[in-house]
């Protein structure tokens, strides 16, 4: 019964990280910029003038593992290629999490410290989301 829930937990788990991997990618292009995300705004602030092409790079990216992650639910195993991009997305998004956190460390003084542990908090979710999504055949 619990494998049957976990299971069903994990499905839930993956469906919205895909989702959420698409559409963020999907703002990256400038689509939607009215629900640009603070990591999105992150990575702009800091790498300023190389930002578009980084932020094209990534949008690709997040929208492949979306899709690779959007076929998985569905029993659709791509074996050790779906592996490659999960790894390589979830070491972007580590260093996207670290740019954003270093970015917005001046709210760490004021009262906006709430949303700076929102932005680490939200991001540690990603994370461990990308790390649940099991790997391919071996």
């Amino acid at each position: 019964m619990s494998k049957q829930r976990n299971s069903l937990g994990s499905a839930i788990v993956q469906l919205a990280l895909a989702i959420y991997l698409v559409v963020t990618g999907i703002c990256l292009f400038g689509v939607g910029r009215s629900i640009s995300s603070d990591e999105i705004k992150g990575v702009t602030a800091f790498f300023k003038d190389i930002s578009p092409a980084i932020n094209i790079v990534i949008a690709i990216l997040l929208i492949v593992c979306g899709v690779v992650f959007l076929l998985k639910v569905f029993s659709l195993d791509l074996g050790k290629l779906d592996d490659l991009i999960k790894y390589v997305t979830l070491i972007v998004w580590i260093v996207v999490t670290v740019v954003t956190l270093i970015t917005y460390m001046k709210e760490l003084s004021s009262i906006l410290v709430l949303h700076w542990l929102l932005v680490l908090a939200k991001n540690g979710l990603i994370i461990g989301g990308i790390l649940c999504i099991k790997d391919g055949r071996n």
